[in-house]
């Protein structure tokens, strides 16, 4: 096995980038919605994003 695979160099490079551009690491909890990566703590801001408002007071 060649040296530089023993130690790569980029150990702390990002895992992917979120819908937002932030990065993802190894280990942190995402879900993929439309092919966008989005971690769990701004799936509420992802919903709001891309989501409708519905009106609960009328029926339909």
């Amino acid at each position: 096995m060649p040296n530089d695979w023993i130690d790569p160099p980029d150990d702390e490079a990002p895992w992917g980038y979120d819908f937002e551009g932030d990065e993802i690491y190894l280990g942190d909890r995402i879900v993929e919605i439309d092919d966008e990566y989005v971690p769990l703590e701004k799936s509420e801001k992802w919903v709001k994003k891309h989501g409708y408002k519905v009106n609960t007071e009328e029926r339909q």
